[in-house]
Formats: C-alpha cells, structure tokens, sequence
C-alpha cells in the first residue's frame, strides 16, 4: 500500500477503517521503512490521524467507548475459543489425504488401520500397547516395531 502522499490517504482510511487516531498515528510513527522505501511524511500522518479523529474515533465515543491507543484485554467477544484438537465439523469416515499420509508408517508396521463396515463413521481413536517414553527415549527402532497404533474407523 502506497503512504507517501496526500493521494493515498483515502486508501490508507479504507484498509485501517477499525483503527482509532491514536492507533493510526502509533503504527506510522513507528513504522519501519526498508532501505530503498521512503519515509512517510509527517504531513500525511497528521492528515490520516484527523481523518480517523472525524470517524472511528467520533464512532466509538458514540458507542460509548473511550478512544485508547491499546484495545481492552476484556474483547466481550461473542463466543468461546476452544481448545487445541477441537474440530468445530463433525469428522465422519475417512478424511482425504489420511490413508496417504499413514501409508508410511503402515509399511514399517508402525500402526495399522482396521475397517469396521458397520461403524456409523464417527472418528474413534483407539490406542493399545503404546508406551509414549519408548518411542522417544534412545532406545533402539527395532524395540518400537513391537509396539502398534491401532486406529479404529
């Protein structure tokens, strides 16, 4: 995005519509310029600072909001983040890509996948006679080949 002249305000206005005048302003005093980019006038900063204090800024003091340079920690966001290995899609049969990618480990008999024709398709995950430090401890390859995952689908 070109931040060099008076032409590019409205365009800057546009992409950084959410941010406040005190936000603008901090993100392009600080910003860093590569070697061979120009600096951006101070003109144009204080052009695109007024121009968000007419708008984002008047917007948020008609919600009721203060207008700060950092944004509050408590977002009010409307939903609930899940944590790691939530899938938000109910995962049924087998997902593609997922036989090519145990291939290798289904050849040095790492694992092994087992159908089950009358299975309603919901992902099961079974594991049986693994140990966990085994198969990260310094212990010989030959000791985890006695070892298998079984996936059952």
């Amino acid at each position: 995005m070109d931040k060099y002249s008076m032409q590019d305000v409205q365009n800057i206005h546009n992409t950084c519509f959410k941010l406040n005048s005190l936000q603008l302003h901090a993100l392009m005093n600080n910003y860093h310029c590569a070697p061979d980019e120009p600096y951006i006038p101070p003109e144009l900063i204080d052009h695109v600072v007024a121009v968000a204090e007419n708008t984002a800024d008047e917007l948020a003091r008609s919600d009721g909001r203060e207008v700060q340079l950092e944004e509050d920690p408590d977002l009010q966001l409307p939903f609930l983040l899940p944590e790691d290995g939530y899938s938000c899609d109910v995962v049924r049969n087998l997902p593609n890509g997922l036989q090519d990618f145990l291939e290798p480990l289904l050849q040095r008999g790492f694992c092994r996948l087992v159908p089950h024709p009358r299975s309603p398709g919901t992902w099961t995950v079974h594991f049986e006679g693994t140990d966990c430090d085994s198969h990260f401890s310094a212990a010989d390859s030959s000791e985890m080949v006695g070892h298998q995952i079984t996936l059952t689908l």
